[in-house]
């Protein structure tokens, strides 16, 4: 079911935004050139807007436009990451960089297997790392691969950044194209290792998303689980890779 007009016009802008083509300071296209880009009412282009307003990433100026607001610490998705990877070369943007906390070996536990149509219990790739813009941790993720990548796709198993982002140094590797994936997002309390990790107190609430991406047969490619602190932007959501 294709999301509202309003909703697709707010989810282009807002991914330019995560992707950084629209920078904190720069202005929003204009509600009368939305209107006309989109072929959509004003009221329907206000309305998408007003909902970027609502979730903090831009500001009206009154005389002077919608601006991106400074340094909005967004939940990036991994579907954006490898978005931007396609465009730079780079998984991150400018300022963010990851550190590579765990690659190994270990067995499917029932959750990653059912993702990754594997039996329970059979070797898997497990790469855990941590996001961050300077040095505060914005976010921690679990990535899941099927072992028999191992061979073709050896930097899986090292802790070291794969700065072209994993999905696609599995795209250039084994010349399977993720072609469509799916995120689940719910909201949670931090595990004591994600407060560790995110540098956060207890109690403190978290966004979990769980996104399965798949090959151009339907086949799956990877499982990831990300967590950001609360207070970001969440949906649920499939789209075109």
């Amino acid at each position: 079911m294709a999301l509202p007009k309003y909703e697709q016009i707010a989810q282009h802008l807002r991914g330019q935004i995560v992707r950084g083509e629209l920078a904190p300071g720069d202005t929003v296209p204009s509600v009368p050139e939305l209107s006309q880009t989109w072929q959509v009412a004003k009221a329907t282009a206000e309305r998408a807007i007003a909902l970027l307003r609502q979730e903090g990433l831009v500001e009206s100026r009154q005389g002077a436009g919608t601006f991106v607001r400074e340094r909005a610490l967004l939940a990036r998705t991994a579907g954006e990451r490898y978005q931007i990877a396609q465009k730079t070369g780079n998984v991150y943007t400018a300022g963010e960089h990851a550190v590579i906390v765990a690659a190994e070996r270990v067995e499917a536990p029932e959750e990653v297997a059912s993702a990754l149509g594997i039996e329970p219990g059979a070797a898997v790739i497990r790469r855990q790392r941590v996001t961050l813009e300077g040095q505060l941790p914005t976010a921690t993720s679990v990535s899941w691969f099927s072992a028999e990548l191992a061979d073709r796709c050896p930097r899986l198993l090292l802790r070291e950044r794969i700065r072209e982002g994993t999905t696609r140094y599995l795209e250039v590797q084994t010349g399977r194209r993720p072609s469509s994936g799916q995120d689940v997002w719910t909201a949670r309390l931090a595990t004591h290792e994600e407060l560790q990790l995110l540098q956060l107190e207890a109690p403190e609430a978290v966004s979990e998303t769980r996104h399965t991406v798949f090959d151009a047969n339907g086949e799956p490619l990877a499982y990831e689980v990300g967590i950001t602190p609360s207070g970001r932007w969440a949906r649920v959501e499939e789209y075109a890779l």
